[in-house]
Parts: C-alpha cells; structure tokens; sequence
C-alpha cells in the first residue's frame, strides 16, 4: 500500500565528492522514490578509496550526534533509517542511542553492515579502510536492525565464517540468513552471492512472514563499485512505501540491472567511476511505483 504522506528517511553514509557512491546514490533514488531523505554524512572524501590515492578524508564523528540532537530538538519525525558506512564503533555507538530511542513499530532500521568485499582467502582478503576495528561493534548494531543487506563477504564475517570457495546453493544460502536473522533482524538480503558457474543472486529471507526468495542478477565479470549502496537505497525507499521484503529486493535488484546495462554502454568510462544510473532512474521508478 502506497503511504498517503511523505516517507521520511535518515540516510547515514560516507558523502564522496566524486563517483556514484554512498549519499550521492541513496539521496538520488530515495527522492526519485517519493521520499524525503535527511541525510547524516559520517565523513565527506573527495572520492571513494578503491583504485584511488591521495583522497581528502573529513572525519564527521564529532557532529554526528550534534545533528541528531537538533533535529529532535525540532521535534521531527521519521519513518526510518538507512546506514551503511561507519568509520568507526563510536559512529555506531552513536547511532546505536539513536535507534533505541526512536525505534518503534512506525520506525524502520535498515543496516547495510559495510565492512568489505571480495572475501577469497584469509591472504586475499579487501577491507575497505578503517573497517578492521569494527567487526565486534557491528555484529551488536545489526542486532537493533528490522533489515540488513550484507554482501557474502559481510555475511561471513557477522558470522565468523571463512569464504566459501564454491558456489552456494540455495540451502547453504538459506541457512546463511537463519544464522543471521538470530543476531536479531528479521529480514535479511545477502547480496553478491556466487549460485552457480557464471551466476549470481541475492538471497531473501522475511522470516516473520515465512518467505525466502533467490533473486537472479545475471553475471557481468567486472566490478560495479557503489551497487550495495544503491541496493540498500531502493530497498528502504520501497519499504517505506508498503513493499513486501520480497518485492523490494525484486525492485531493488531490477534497478541494478538496469544501472549495470546501462553502464555497459559508455566502456571508456573507468570501472571506479560506478554504476551508471542517471539516464534511467526517472523512467524506472515512475512505472515501478
């Protein structure tokens, strides 16, 4: 059911001048949704951190629960909120307080738990940097959340599980998120998960309405930085509008897969520039929603 008002969601994230990641992507597709996003940088860079150097890093701890408290203090209220990158167990510390407070049936925690990606081997492991502290603070925030949207790699690391060397089947996946929905959320999507030779899906469970669900997303043997940021975006925004869990996960992994073929046109534009979902974002969402 469509919500007669304006959802209004709190998007935490890193704010990258340059590339489609983080808050450039979620302030994009939650509006384009029909939705009002407050968003509460945790640092601003002048890009991202894969492939690039000699990036500008402003550390916004410190103002984090300054913004918080104004807003309460202006009495506004929101029907949700959506994180993803954290730099630091004080960042989910705050948010931690934040959540308790406000949560209520009426009030959505959407946790994308960003700690890395591209888990092979213990000596091939990528972190994103300054994520190696936070493996213990985030397996207790996860706990606070309705939703969470790890990658396999996040998936296995909240569960203190090595990488799995072979393709998952739907068993092995499924079992994945019933471990996971007993850190304390109910609705679970492991994306990025290897299901078969040259294919990959996103795992769905809703465990309070008995529903799982393996999503194809096709296989394209290259990169496409800041999709776990834009799965997590149209996955709160639809949500926020009376979507199942499985039907925002279609949604979500439908845009993705318009965004990646969308991508796959301009080939002389870098893989760490990120998907390219500019050119269909209006269309898509005006005869999905």
């Amino acid at each position: 059911m469509i919500p007669n008002y304006i959802p209004r969601v709190i998007t935490v994230n890193d704010l990258s001048g340059f590339c489609r990641v983080s808050l450039t992507e979620s302030i994009s597709i939650l509006s384009a949704m029909g939705t009002e996003v407050c968003p509460l940088p945790t640092a601003v860079l002048s890009t991202h951190t894969y492939h690039f150097t000699d990036y500008t890093f402003c550390d916004l701890t410190e103002e984090m629960p300054k913004i918080l408290e104004h807003w309460l203090k202006l009495g506004i209220k929101f029907n949700g909120i959506c994180t993803g990158y954290m730099g630091s167990s004080r960042q989910i510390e705050i948010l931690s307080e934040f959540i308790k407070a406000e949560k209520n049936s009426d009030f959505l925690t959407v946790i994308d738990p960003v700690l890395g990606d591209n888990v092979l081997s213990d000596a091939e492991t990528v972190y994103y940097d300054r994520m190696n502290d936070l493996l213990c603070s985030m397996k207790r925030f996860v706990g606070l959340a309705d939703v969470i949207t790890p990658n396999l790699t996040e998936a296995c690391l909240l569960l203190d599980r090595k990488y799995p060397d072979h393709p998952l089947s739907e068993r092995e996946i499924k079992d994945m998120m019933l471990e996971l929905s007993e850190l304390g959320p109910k609705k679970i999507a492991i994306t990025s998960v290897m299901c078969g030779e040259s294919k990959m899906c996103v795992g769905v469970l809703d465990k309070d309405a008995g529903k799982t669900a393996f999503l194809d997303c096709g296989y394209v043997d290259r990169p496409f930085h800041g999709t776990g940021d834009i799965f997590a975006a149209v996955l709160t925004g639809a949500l926020v509008r009376g979507k199942s869990m499985v039907q925002a996960s279609e949604l979500a992994v439908d845009f993705i897969k318009a965004a990646i073929a969308e991508t796959m046109k301009y080939r002389d534009i870098p893989i760490q520039h990120g998907a390219i979902f500019e050119p269909v974002i209006s269309k898509f969402f005006a005869e999905r929603l």
